[in-house]
């Protein structure tokens, strides 16, 4: 049947190129995109070095039909990665606003993220040149709260890919071959909506450690993802990358760790002080009535706590003031008391005990 498939699309080849040579562009760049359609179907249903090839006989029939039609059909392509992902209850794509600039601190994560992802996809003739590549996904893990979705998003408008953000759960289905058949979807839109970013928050639910009592569902699930990730990361050229975080990175299986899969593992740790300091400064900065905040005090106050945390605090002291100017007519500033009182009520919520855990994890990859 595939084979079939496969002479089909080299007649339809064929018919197209002779369409162009009549200057018939337009019927020409829709025939290009048919075989490319099938050629991205029977992909699929191929596993290892034949689906490769297939996906670069996919790519190399995009980039004519691209070439020949115009922002047609690149508006085309675009609508039909957006119309499978809504058919699997994800989100439209975007490209996000949120900066490097925007994120707290964390100048070591940003860093590392810089010179293993943004650099070589953003200057891929100078990595090319030094045999620099991102090979395989990106891990991001690290306690709850720290701003690895945040990230993420920076990242994609860095190299301005459109942001797919994947819950786990919305993949899932115990009926039989379909949890396989939305991950293939997943991906066929990503590549449709290329250059993207495939996120997915909280993997270790999507490819937990095995146990022996998963279902037949999950497993079957959990090999497709490992296919479609090696299949992806092997392309050398490539405009889909994918990005994965997790609070419980010694909970995912193992498989899904291996070298081509997930190769860059960068750990966000809590903020720390500077990084405190610098959130309590965006998160107030555009209260209109401010009085005199020291914020190396809140700094020192908030040792352990997340940016979530901080971000709470903050809201929750404004909202206070908010409340009292409500009830009495005056309007007063926002001081470091009442910052101070919102602290006193909230622990933090990144224990000791959370942190060495990650210590012993890192020590051991």
């Amino acid at each position: 049947m595939t084979e079939s498939k496969i002479d089909h699309v080299g007649l339809m080849i064929k018919k197209a190129m002779e369409e162009e040579s009549s200057g018939n562009r337009n019927e020409a760049a829709k025939i290009y995109k048919a075989a490319y359609k099938m050629v991205m179907e029977i992909a699929s249903h191929s596993t290892g070095k034949l689906k490769q090839k297939r996906l670069n006989q996919a790519a190399s029939l995009k980039k004519i039909y691209e070439s020949i039609g115009g922002e047609a059909v690149e508006e085309d392509r675009l609508s039909e990665g957006r119309k499978i992902l809504e058919t699997l209850n994800i989100e439209p794509p975007e490209i996000p606003k949120v900066t490097f600039q925007d994120v707290a601190g964390l100048e070591n994560v940003k860093t590392e993220i810089m010179s293993k992802i943004i650099y070589p996809m953003r200057y891929k003739e100078l990595s090319e040149e030094y045999n620099i590549e991102f090979s395989g996904g990106m891990l991001l893990y690290g306690p709850p709260g720290t701003g690895k979705t945040f990230i993420v998003k920076a990242i994609a408008n860095e190299v301005k890919a459109n942001f797919i953000n994947v819950n786990p759960s919305t993949l899932y289905s115990q009926w039989f071959g379909q949890f396989e058949k939305n991950i293939s979807l997943l991906f066929r839109a990503a590549y449709l909506l290329s250059p993207s970013i495939l996120f997915f928050d909280e993997i270790d639910t999507l490819v937990p450690k095995r146990s022996g009592s998963e279902s037949d569902a999950a497993r079957r699930g959990v090999s497709q993802l490992l296919t479609e990730v090696g299949g992806l990361t092997s392309q050398k050229d490539r405009n889909v990358f994918i990005i994965a975080a997790t609070n419980n990175p010694w909970g995912i299986d193992e498989a899904i760790l291996r070298p081509g899969r997930f190769d860059v593992k960068i750990y966000v740790p809590p903020p720390d002080y500077e990084s405190r300091k610098k959130l309590f400064q965006l998160k107030l900065s555009e209260v209109k009535h401010m009085g005199y905040i020291d914020y190396d005090e809140l700094a020192n106050e908030t040792e352990r706590y997340s940016g979530a945390d901080i971000e709470f605090i903050c809201k929750k002291a404004v909202q206070n003031v908010f409340m009292e100017v409500v009830k009495t007519g005056n309007k007063i500033d926002v001081s470091m008391d009442d910052l101070l009182q919102v602290i006193s009520q909230i622990r933090p919520s990144i224990d000791v005990g959370l942190l060495k855990k990650y210590q012993d994890y890192i020590l051991n990859l």
